[in-house]
């Protein structure tokens, strides 16, 4: 129906025109009528008629023979919303291609293991090093000096290696720095017995040839001797002592600072045994087992 309707609309508007020259040209009018303007203004007619039919206006009579335009909605198109499509985030822990050291306290780093060696650094908490090597009794790690150039030793217990740590060198200590401790010279000694008894002081001579220690007290009425060597690390003096064949056994001093010891000697029972020298107080406790 539509179709039709707009077919005899488009058939009118096309004619009007023409009929128009027809009547001037068949009139004879002194109106001069330009065929070629009448030609463009068809043209234009069925140009609007087609625009208005792709956009859905369709003229319908209506009575008295005027034309309405009756506009009809166009279906309604409807546009797909965009798919979003989450990918979920993927957190990818990286590979370490070096072993890598931190720790749970605050840890000195050291020329050698154990505090026989100097300082020359100190890891932090939430700090990390690279670990180059370890100790053959995995005790100390060996890592880049998080303070300076070079490596040094950490040691393990407060430490937490991430990496891969099947290659590493084992790695030998290095000999012990000249220690500070010297237990050569004269040393007040304080004797007795630890559980609460009487103390005596004495002076004792001591002297040192490599790790050898040797030394002696004279009571007044006798003369103690000593004899015994020192650790590695120079921290400790063990050995035995003899007086004159009356009694003998063994000792064992341990070094405090630099011009303190506190230790043992045992005879019947274990005995408390301390010295002091530079002016220092005896140790307390003056009993180390």
């Amino acid at each position: 129906m539509k179709r039709h309707l707009f077919g005899r609309w488009l058939l009118f508007i096309t004619i009007i025109p023409i009929l128009t020259v027809g009547c001037s040209l068949l009139t004879g009018g002194d109106q001069e009528v330009n065929l070629e303007t009448q030609v463009a203004g068809t043209m234009i007619a069925i140009h609007v008629a087609e625009t208005m039919n792709a956009q859905g206006v369709v003229p319908q009579e209506i009575s008295g023979g005027e034309t309405a335009e009756v506009i009809e909605s166009a279906p309604l198109t409807a546009t797909a919303s965009p798919t979003i499509t989450l990918t979920p985030t993927i957190t990818l822990t990286p590979t370490l291609d070096v072993p890598m050291v931190s720790v749970s306290r605050n840890t000195y780093c050291r020329v050698g293991p154990g505090e026989g060696y100097d300082d020359v650094g100190a890891l932090l908490e939430g700090e990390q090093a690279e670990v180059v090597g370890q100790s053959s009794d995995g005790q100390f790690w060996i890592i880049k000096n998080p303070d300076g150039e070079g490596e040094c030793w950490l040691w393990a217990y407060y430490a937490t290696v991430v990496g891969p740590t099947d290659d590493l060198p084992n790695y030998t200590p290095p000999p012990t720095a000249t220690p500070e401790f010297d237990w050569s010279g004269a040393w007040a000694v304080s004797m007795g017995n630890p559980c609460g008894g009487v103390f005596v002081e004495y002076t004792m001579s001591a002297t040192v040839t490599g790790n050898a220690f040797a030394a002696s007290i004279d009571t007044g009425g006798s003369t103690i001797t000593y004899a015994g060597t020192i650790s590695e690390d120079y921290m400790t003096v063990s050995g035995t002592w003899d007086e004159l064949g009356i009694d003998s056994g063994s000792f064992k001093f341990y070094a405090l600072g630099v011009n303190q010891f506190n230790g043992n000697y045992q005879a019947t029972d274990m005995f408390a045994m301390c010295g002091a020298k530079g002016g220092a107080g005896f140790p307390d406790p003056c009993y180390m087992p």
